[in-house]
């Protein structure tokens, strides 16, 4: 009798792992590829609406070798740093100026930027917007999927793309009204082998 109850409890306890076992690989495989709201939608997209600057969830995790796909949602222009930079780095920036952004879109990507967005004013200043629709006037830059690399190896383009090392990378949203909000959050890179 004993036997037949500790064959049934095995039984059972190799059933449980057999069924936990496929949840674990797919939160390894869901840190290859992770999808953020970069605001919440454009329906919230309106001047002073700080309902808007948010990024959905603000603490991600990928794996190196990942991709994190921010959907941009509105006017956002998402800026990645290298890890080190610190959120309180970002706001001395932020409030010491009063520009439209913190960092010139038009300009090279600021130190310690990992990635630099799009201009979410849709190009260089004086160009014609692309309507979203017919007599619109907003840029489609403004509502768009930015795909942001963590490479565990080196590219082979010129320049090569940098390799994204384990660690905290900030998040920010390059307008300066939208960060001073809140519109930040951070991409937490794991090492291969985690």
């Amino acid at each position: 009798m004993k036997r037949w109850a500790l064959s049934k409890k095995c039984g059972v306890t190799l059933f449980c792992i057999g069924l936990t076992a496929p949840l674990a690989m797919a939160d390894d495989d869901e840190r290859q590829s992770v999808t953020v709201a970069f605001g919440r939608g454009l329906n919230t997209a309106q001047v002073g609406n700080v309902v808007n600057h948010a990024i959905l969830p603000n603490d991600i995790k990928i794996n190196q070798g990942g991709v994190v796909h921010f959907l941009v949602a509105g006017f956002h222009e998402p800026v990645v740093f290298v890890p080190g930079v610190s959120h309180d780095d970002i706001m001395k920036i932020a409030n010491s100026g009063t520009s439209t952004f913190i960092f010139d879109p038009t300009k090279p990507a600021p130190t310690g930027a990992f990635y630099f967005g799009i201009n979410p004013a849709g190009g260089p200043l004086n160009t014609p917007a692309t309507p979203v629709v017919p007599g619109d006037t907003r840029s489609n830059a403004q509502n768009r999927v930015e795909s942001v690399g963590f490479p565990a190896a080196k590219g082979t383009g010129n320049p090569p793309s940098p390799i994204a090392k384990p660690g905290v990378y900030l998040v920010i949203c390059n307008v300066r009204q939208h960060f001073q909000t809140g519109q930040f959050g951070f991409v937490e890179v794991k090492a291969q082998e985690d």
